[in-house]
Formats: C-alpha cells, structure tokens, sequence
C-alpha cells in the first residue's frame, strides 16, 4: 500500500508484518494487539492512553524524558535498568521493593534515603561492617 491519508476500518491483521513503514501521526484506537511485538520502532512523542499494558514485556528500551501520568503500575518489574534524574509523585508506592540498588541521592519528601539508611540503629549495630564511605566499581558493584 502506498497511499497517504488513507483509513483501514475493521481489518484482521493477524499474524501480519509491517516493516519499513511511515506510521507518523498515525491513530490506532480499538485495536487487538496481544502478543504483538514492536522492534526497533521509533516512538518518540507518542502517546499511549487509555489502553491496557498488562502482561506487558519491555526489553531494552531508552525511556529517556518519558512522562506516565494517573498511570496503575500494579506487579512491576524493573530489572537492572538505570532510572537516574527521574521524579515520582502524587503517588502510590505502596508494596514497592528495591534491592540491589543503588540509592545515591535517592530522596522522598526531602529525606535522604541512603543517609537514613546510614543513621538508622539496626544498619549501625554492627560499624565495622559498614562501609564509612561506599565506592562502587563501573559495574556498580560496591567495593
């Protein structure tokens, strides 16, 4: 199909390929998309909304500037990515865990995570096991 501006109602696509192809201000509403997979396709300054991103597998994706507002998160994973200079609020981190992370400068409403981390008495019970000044390796690994 070469056209420009054209309109495709109610089309069973399953089980197609589309690649190469010029989808730019593109709508897609009511559209089946289970199981669908998206390989290098450019996304910037799309828009998602409305739309149920359950079950949901993202790989190895650069989210850089991305916004997710009145988003439900429920059953997350975030494995070994970076989520540096990003800013949650008015919402629900209820149930959420971080392990293995590093929190350097990791702040919620206004305190400083590692620091309380640091002062708290459990943490401090045992000092020559904690590090006076933690150094992380390129990996990120502490040393």
């Amino acid at each position: 199909m070469n056209e420009t501006n054209g309109k495709f109602y109610t089309g069973d696509l399953t089980n197609s390929t589309i690649e190469n192809a010029n989808l730019n201000e593109t709508i897609i509403r009511y559209a089946n998309m289970q199981n669908a997979q998206l390989i290098h396709v450019d996304l910037r300054g799309t828009t998602v909304r409305a739309s149920n991103l359950s079950a949901m597998n993202v790989e190895g994706n650069a989210w850089w500037d991305m916004r997710m507002n009145k988003c439900d998160v429920y059953g997350m994973k975030f494995d070994a990515g970076t989520l540096e200079d990003a800013t949650v609020s008015n919402s629900h981190l209820v149930n959420v865990t971080f392990e293995n992370c590093m929190i350097d400068g990791l702040m919620i409403n206004g305190v400083s995570i590692k620091e309380l981390i640091e002062n708290h008495p459990d943490y401090r019970c045992n000092e020559e096991t904690v590090p006076q000044k933690t150094v992380y390796n390129e990996a990120g690994a502490r040393v």
